[in-house]
Order: structure tokens, then C-alpha cells, then sequence
């Protein structure tokens, strides 16, 4: 490649970009903060993050990537710009100049992936390569991806649950769920309002969660949770025990659950031996739910093992994987339309 290589994941809840130096240089959420009135983005990452329903009307606080993918186009660009100034405040380069290797949902559509480059593209990208999300977490996470061995990843983000088996440089098989993380932040807000009558966001929907238990019954503890009451319209403090958001965490588990299944099925019976010596490594934001380790080896009865940096697996792998095109099946040359 020669140039500056930089490698970027665009998730549902961070963007991530490290340098070919292994160098996180940008790591924020993928939000940003839009003024419908004067048709100007006014923050983005974790600025923007902070403005979540505390803004005039005329102020959104906006997540333009659902399950994994773009929802929003224009603003998945706009704040894509400004990530770029970010970059080139760090850098002193501009996209234009560098290498860009970018991760994707694996089983990524063509449409999903022609938005992507055509956002890349129109900010001048030159060299532009699309890898597969999950072979780039299983180089970030350290995992030996060129030998012909079983590398089975679960990577567990906001918008989507993804296991991949990975052997010889490439995914042999894989499977995907596009609900995760945020579906449960939804449905931990939504029991608060159906159980309790007060309204929370999603924000605190999402601290919640980072308080509780796989198995809430080995972890009881009582959850001061602030939101409005929906009957007097006041501010409100209560407390919710932590038992009650079981039957929510079960059904966040049984997905994670049915996508390990899915791709353990289809594992070519070679490589069986491989898994049940080496386990599982799991990887995103959310494999750190307090217990998850020990309540999938109890499902699977095979090693599970984490991550050293869970959420930045994807973003170094992406970035390393230039060190590897020789030895990678997953990974595409993209050409601007």
C-alpha cells in the first residue's frame, strides 16, 4: 500500500479508527447533534451524545446507523466530515491521502456497501478495501487467522450479533442477528414505563443495564433509576429491583445464543475438534455484561474467552489487516461508481 493506512469501524454505537501504527485515533459514538434550522451539525461523538433529549425542538440528537447499517445517508456523511476533520487534526492527512481499510457487517448487502463507499468516496478517498467485520475482530483479538485452524468469534455490538468461524484468512461460515445491544437498552426502558409508570431514555435505559447480572438472581441489588413520572409529570427517583429486567436479559442471551448455534452448526466437522479445544472469543461492547463468560460455557461446554479490548477488536484488526492482504480471503478493493 505505501501510504498511511487507517482502519475504520463503523458501528451502530462508536465509530473507531486506529492508525497502522496500532494507534486508536478517534473512538466516539456514532451520533451527532443537528440543527434542523440552520441545516448545520453542531456536535458529534460523545459532545453530541451529551445533548440526547436536554435540546430545543429544533436540535436532534441523531444515531444515523441502525442494526449495523446506514439509516440515514445525509447524515451518516455529514457526520462522517467531521470525523474526518478529527482524524486530520490528529494525522495532518486528509482520507484523500491515506489508505482506508473498512470493516463491515459480515453478509453486508451490495446496497449496504456501495452507501459506505459512496459516503468514503465523495470525501476524496483514493484507496479504499472493505474487510469483513468479523475476520477484522479476529486479528484485533490476537487470534492466529492464517492457520488452518478453527477461529470462532462472537462479536456482540449495539445494533447486531455476529459469530464467524475463521480459518486460513478467511470465514468459513457465519451467522448474524441484527438486534443486540440497543434492543435491550429498548426494552429495559420500555418495562420501566409499563411496570412503573416513568419515562427514561435510552441513555439511562443503557446504565442500567451495565448494573446488572446475566443471572440476576445470583446479583440482587436494587437500581436507583431517574425519569419523569408519567402520571404527575414530575421528576422522579426510584428503585427497581434488579430481578425484574431477567425476562429481558434472557431474551438479549437466547439471541446471542441462537447465533453461536447457527454458525457452530454449519462448522465443516474438521474443524469441531478445534472449537472444543480452543473455545470461543468474544468481542464488542457487549460481551462485557457482568457473567455472560460463565453462563455461554454453561450453554456450549466449550473455553469462552475475552477479548483484551473488546471494543476496539474490530478497528485494530482492520487497521493490521493491511500487513496481511497476501494471507486474507475477506477483503475487497472498492473503486468509486
Amino acid at each position: 500500500m505505501g501510504k498511511v493506512t487507517i482502519g475504520i469501524d463503523i458501528g451502530t454505537a462508536n465509530i473507531s479508527i486506529y492508525s497502522d501504527m496500532e494507534k486508536m485515533i478517534f473512538h466516539e459514538p456514532t451520533v451527532l447533534a443537528y440543527d434542523m434550522k440552520k441545516n448545520k451539525v453542531l456536535e458529534i461523538g460523545h459532545e453530541a451524545k451529551e445533548l440526547a433529549e436536554k435540546t430545543p425542538e429544533s436540535i436532534v440528537v441523531l444515531s444515523p446507523l441502525q442494526g449495523g447499517i446506514i439509516a440515514d445517508f445525509d447524515m451518516t456523511l455529514r457526520l462522517m466530515q467531521k470525523v474526518e476533520s478529527r482524524v486530520t487534526a490528529v494525522t495532518g492527512k486528509r482520507f484523500k491521502q491515506m489508505d482506508l481499510i473498512v470493516s463491515l457487517l459480515p453478509g453486508a448487502t451490495n446496497i449496504e456497501r456501495q452507501a459506505i463507499g459512496d459516503i468514503l468516496f465523495s470525501l476524496g478517498v483514493k484507496s479504499l478495501y472493505f474487510i469483513e467485520g468479523s475476520l477484522a475482530a479476529t486479528i484485533g483479538a490476537g487470534l492466529p487467522f492464517e492457520k488452518p485452524i478453527a477461529n470462532v468469534i462472537v462479536d456482540i455490538g449495539a445494533g447486531k450479533i455476529s459469530t464467524s468461524l475463521v480459518s486460513y484468512g478467511g470465514i468459513v461460515t457465519s451467522s448474524t442477528v441484527r438486534k443486540s445491544g440497543d434492543e435491550l437498552d429498548r426494552d429495559i426502558a420500555q418495562l420501566v414505563r409499563n411496570k412503573h409508570n416513568v419515562l427514561i431514555g435510552l441513555e439511562t435505559a443503557e446504565q442500567v443495564k451495565w448494573q446488572l447480572h446475566c443471572d440476576t438472581s445470583l446479583e440482587k441489588k436494587m437500581i436507583e433509576i431517574e425519569g419523569r413520572d408519567l402520571v404527575t409529570g414530575f421528576p422522579i427517583t426510584i428503585k427497581v429491583p434488579s430481578t425484574e429486567f431477567q425476562e429481558e436479559i434472557d431474551e438479549f442471551l437466547k439471541r446471542i445464543l441462537g447465533v453461536v448455534q447457527a454458525t457452530l452448526e454449519t462448522s465443516p466437522p474438521e474443524l469441531s475438534g478445534n472449537i472444543r479445544a480452543s473455545g470461543l472469543m468474544l468481542t464488542g461492547g457487549g460481551s462485557l455484561l457482568e457473567g455472560l463468560q460463565d453462563w455461554l460455557h454453561d450453554q456450549i461446554l466449550v473455553p469462552i474467552h475475552l477479548a483484551p479490548a473488546p471494543f476496539e477488536s474490530v478497528a485494530l484488526g482492520t487497521s493490521m489487516a493491511a500487513e496481511h492482504l497476501d494471507k486474507l480471503i475477506n477483503v475487497e478493493k472498492v473503486t468509486a461508481r
